[in-house]
């Protein structure tokens, strides 16, 4: 049987790979891979399908803590089942070794997929009862950050449209906001140390890039009158509920990150943002990169002190000009 989480521990980078995949040889007769988002940290199951094999059972499926997806190219579909709360990788390593096992005899892709789907829904059963306390609080001060941004273009007369796809945070990329090749990285910290945490020698890459923009907000908690996760989503929900697919795209996308309105008891603590900083990294800007880091090393996690940024600081208005 397959050991998907020694495989899973052996997986490391190379070069620029976003995703480290491993084919699995118990299964000679398909392409289906373990990997790692090597961002995230997360693991997923791949499996690479023809583009005339049919999964729509697949589509819209919701589930906490774990995310599938069907991707299709030109000439071919992948099946994406993602690990979304890394506190279930037990489970998860038992759930994808369990359609291995079941499809390992399968000839055909449409066999598989089909053996696959009833796999998958049984465990959805286990997956649902799961005690789910929702996101830590390190990922709800993430996405805090990236909606109070998020409401800041709203505020501004951006289409909704092009926020959201503007919107990478929620893909799992190492940029929160893409405009072409304009990014914005966000961050929100509590601390009251000047600095900024950076948590990837990705996140502050200029490479391939024309600009790249670092938006900090240092706040505090507050016992009442500031911003909650909820109260921000309650926000955002108001001011584009008269178009239906888009805030249907928005709880879609909060979902991918892990928020889910059954678990908002857990997200009402409030803030105060208590200075908003923006900064342009330029290539002298103090960071690590993977240009910068000696080889072998990965996944680099760091502080910057507010006061070597000084000479790189910029303003909301001259980002929106950017953006126009």
């Amino acid at each position: 049987m397959v050991d998907l989480k020694s495989i899973w521990a052996m997986q490391k980078p190379e070069k620029d790979e976003l995703i480290i995949k491993t084919k699995i040889d118990n299964l000679p007769q398909f392409n289906c891979f373990a990997a790692t988002n090597h961002i995230t940290g997360n693991h997923l199951y791949i499996m690479e399908l023809s583009s005339n094999t049919i999964i729509p059972e697949f589509k819209n499926f919701k589930s906490k803590g774990v995310r599938i997806e069907v991707f299709e190219f030109k000439e071919s579909k992948e099946l994406n089942i993602y690990l979304i709360d890394n506190e279930l990788k037990d489970i998860f390593s038992l759930f994808i070794e369990n359609i291995i096992e079941e499809i390992s005899s399968s000839a055909t892709e449409i066999e598989a997929i089909e053996v696959s789907s009833n796999v998958i829904h049984k465990w959805k059963k286990l997956f649902d009862k799961i005690t789910f306390t929702g996101l830590t609080l390190e990922q709800q001060k993430g996405l805090l950050g990236e909606l109070v941004f998020f409401n800041e273009l709203l505020n501004n007369h951006f289409a909704i449209e092009r926020i959201l796809e503007s919107w990478t945070g929620p893909d799992f990329e190492d940029k929160d906001f893409t405009f072409g090749s304009i990014c914005i990285e966000v961050k929100f910290s509590i601390s009251k140390i000047p600095r900024i945490k950076i948590t990837s020698e990705r996140q502050l890459d200029i490479s391939n890039i024309e600009k790249l923009y670092l938006n900090h907000y240092s706040s505090e908690i507050l016992k009442e009158n500031g911003i909650s996760l909820n109260s921000l989503i309650t926000d955002i929900r108001g001011k584009i509920s008269h178009n239906k697919n888009s805030i249907n795209q928005f709880n879609d996308r909060l979902e991918l990150i892990g928020y889910f309105d059954d678990d908002s008891e857990n997200y009402n603590l409030q803030y105060g943002i208590k200075k908003w900083s923006l900064f342009e990294v330029k290539n002298n800007f103090p960071k690590l990169t993977r240009d910068n880091i000696p080889s072998g090393i990965y996944d680099t996690s760091y502080y910057i002190e507010n006061s070597a940024l000084d000479q790189y600081s910029t303003d909301f208005n001259t980002i929106l000009q950017e953006l126009i």
